[in-house]
This record gives C-alpha cells, structure tokens and sequence, in this order.
C-alpha cells in the first residue's frame, strides 16, 4: 500500500490552492513560493536525465550491501532513501505481518508540491520525486499472502486465453473499427517507432467476483494499434516497437506479453522512450503520467481517459496536450 496517492489527476491537483487561512497558511506560501516560481518559469519539474539516474540508482541498490537512492530537489534540496525490500512490520491483524515490496517511485506533480492540504500533513518538499515501498499482508509463519494481497489465478493458461479471447472481442468491436478509420484515414500521418503503454494493470484478477477484464482490454488495443499503424507504414511496419511498463506486472503477465513481442520495461525507464515519433496510451493511472510526459517529450499521439476533472490542464503546461495533440489523435477520451 502507498502512503501517497498518486492518481493521473491527484486530489490535489485539482483541488482550489486558495485554501482557508489556517495557523500555517502563511508559511506555507512563503516556502512553496520557489515553486511556483520555477513552474511559471518554465522549468520542468520531471527530466529525462533525473529519471535516467533514478533507474540507475534503483538497478544498482538490487546488488547493493547498504542499498540507497539520493534524489536532488528542484531548489537545491538532498535527500536519501533506504531501500528496504522485505523488510517485516507488525501486522494490522494477530499473527500477521506486513513485507515491504521492491521500491516504487512517488512522482509529486507541481500541484502536489503546492498543496495546502499535503503541506499539513507533510510539511515543505522540493522533491518531484520520491522512493517508497508497498506493501502487503501476509501469515507470519507461512508467510502466505492474505487473501486480497494474493491472485486469485495463478494459472498462465487461463490468463491467456483470456486475453486471447478479449483481443477477439475487441478486434469485433466498434471502437476497434472506429480507431482503424481513423489511423488509416488521416493524412500527414507521423511517423510512429514506438508505443509506449503505461499503467495498463496486470492481467491476473485479485478476485474472480471482480474481474473486469480491463487490463486486457488495454493491452489488446496496445497490441492491435501497432498493428494498425504498421500496417499503414508498409514498408516500416516491423520497425514498432511496442513498451509497456506497471510495477503491478507478475510474472505472469510478463510470460504472456513477451509471447507477443511487447518489451516489458521497469518504472520508470518507459517514460525514458518517449519521443516525437511515439504513441502513448494510459488509461486511469496511478502515476501523473500527463504531467511527466508533458515535462520530458513531446509524443506524436496520445490516447487516454477524460478525467471527471480537468481544470489543471488549462493553465499550466500541460495545455499543449489540448493545442498541439488533438491535431494527430484522441480518441477513448470518454
């Protein structure tokens, strides 16, 4: 479990920064002033060259005796992080305890850092970045997973033809043709090498009452629009490369997209491809995937969900996903 939500739109992303004066209210404005500043100067608040360095960090903490990751704040600040893989807490139940999971990476948008509301429970960060651990509950001496923590199938046969079965459906839907309409009909069309789906979800259910089959939707539309758009480039057409990346992957779902040619990357190297010549698909994450992309790329094309609020984009950077990309194509957007 996070300790921070970190969804497309984060709560305080779109929430009214002109708070109610509390007994911090004026503190707050003075240390976050240097934020605003440098948002309305232009300065990214996510690189390429940061995240390269976190990937590095993060593959060179597995193999590390004192494993530790140093992340440099937007004005100047320092702080480092622990890594703490397995580690054990008491659990919230008798004879069960908590495993901190793999470190994941906490991506704080320039609406996050300038929340009132996070300020009070956190205090001041320049950190657009942070590490953490997920985790779950498990049997302190079978160290099995509780159920909610664990897959309901395990089984990669299943999961498969699932899959094969929703690309199926997909491939007869509607929508399906609408997208093929539109890529193949469009003129000046760019140029595309890569696909690039981030927070598609894995495809195993935590439980067979809610198992939605989303997942495998997503990544049948990822799968079909390389397709689509190879085919389109004739000549080309095996030159797409399709990326997808999800701390959530098990192995599993690793198993299954590898059969199709789809390179699974690590957060947050995907992020690290992203370029003129890419599409990006995400759909509902829990990672401010617009933001960071409207930081470090500029993509061909993007295909997402509308969010039920979306005030953040008209008046900061992120407004050239509205001037600029719907010339290409958004599609899915509600």
């Amino acid at each position: 479990m996070a300790d921070t939500d970190m969804s497309d739109v984060q709560e305080s992303d779109c929430e009214d920064i002109h708070c109610p004066p509390g007994r911090d209210y004026d503190t707050f404005m003075q240390e976050t002033a240097g934020i605003r500043q440098l948002y309305e100067a232009g300065v990214p608040f996510f690189t390429k060259e940061q995240l390269q360095d976190l990937s590095r960090q993060l593959k060179q903490a597995e193999n590390s005796d004192k494993p530790e990751i140093l992340i440099k704040g937007l004005e100047g600040t320092e702080e480092t992080f622990e890594v703490k893989t397995g580690v054990t807490r008491a659990g919230s139940e008798p004879g069960t305890e908590w495993v901190l999971k793999a470190p994941a990476i906490e991506y704080r948008t320039f609406g996050f850092l300038t929340s009132y509301r996070a300020y009070q429970m956190d205090g001041y960060s320049d950190l657009s970045l942070r590490v953490l651990h997920y985790m779950e509950l498990r049997d302190e001496v079978t160290k099995e997973l509780l159920p909610g923590f664990r897959y309901a199938v395990d089984s990669i046969d299943i999961i498969k033809n699932s899959f094969t079965s929703c690309i199926q459906t997909w491939e007869a839907s509607e929508s399906y043709a609408q997208l093929q309409e539109i890529v193949e009909s469009r003129e000046n069309f760019p140029p595309i090498t890569k696909i690039v789906a981030l927070a598609l979800g894995s495809m195993q259910p935590r439980s067979l009452n809610n198992w939605d089959h989303r997942s495998e939707f997503q990544h049948a539309l990822a799968l079909t629009l390389r397709d689509i758009v190879g085919k389109r480039q004739g000549e080309t057409s095996g030159n797409v490369q399709c990326y997808v990346q999800d701390p959530a992957y098990t192995e599993v779902d690793k198993s299954i997209l590898k059969t199709y040619n789809i390179t699974i990357l690590e957060d947050p190297d995907a992020f690290v491809e992203i370029d003129a010549s890419t599409i990006v698909l995400t759909f509902a994450p829990d990672v401010p995937v617009r933001q960071i992309v409207a930081d470090i790329a500029r993509p061909a094309m993007m295909i997402w969900n509308t969010c039920e609020e979306e005030r953040w984009m008209h008046n900061g950077r992120e407004q050239f996903m509205y001037d600029y990309l719907p010339y290409q194509l958004r599609v899915f957007s509600s």
